[in-house]
């Protein structure tokens, strides 16, 4: 006769892959297949287009290009950071921070042509303040901030994605 503990191992153990494999669930998989060549740049002097650009560039068969009149495709974006103090403590202190950024963003064609409607992507964060330990809250602050800019990113890199290339 088996050990009963085995066998009860062994059950959980079944019972937890059947579990996780039924309820749907995986990782979302950024793909880096576009559905044009070349592209052309603007207004990524910031967090979130620094991160669009080192994406683009390791994505296979994309060539990101310094001449609008060339690219197939345009990007155009604007942020916006906005830091507003939405609680304050008894002693009139800061104790929470809302960080708000807003991305506009403008996919056109070579002749300038919408390919997508312009769109609005806004994230905002909240960030707790600790009087005594200021260099934690800093690190806090621009962990929330990358993770903004890293999650504004992979929309728009979703938006090219989505580009209808009939259009083009």
């Amino acid at each position: 006769m088996r050990n009963p503990h085995f066998l009860y191992s062994i059950f959980i153990f079944i019972s937890l892959q059947l579990a996780l494999t039924s309820c749907g669930w995986k990782f979302r998989v950024l793909e880096d297949k576009m559905p044009f060549s070349t592209i052309y740049l603007s207004g990524i002097n910031n967090g979130v287009g620094t991160e669009i650009y080192q994406r683009l560039k390791r994505a296979p068969g994309v060539k990101i290009i310094g001449n609008k009149a060339e690219a197939e495709v345009s990007l155009t974006l604007k942020v916006k950071i906005d830091r507003v103090v939405v609680g304050f403590s008894g002693a009139g202190r800061p104790r929470e921070l809302e960080i708000r950024t807003t991305a506009i963003v403008e996919i056109n064609d070579a002749e300038d042509k919408p390919l997508q409607p312009m769109d609005e992507l806004k994230i905002y964060r909240s960030v707790t303040f600790n009087d005594t330990d200021v260099l934690a809250t800093q690190a806090h602050e621009l962990f929330h901030t990358r993770d903004i800019n890293k999650q504004l990113a992979m929309r728009i890199i979703q938006k090219l994605q989505r580009i209808d290339v009939s259009k083009l």
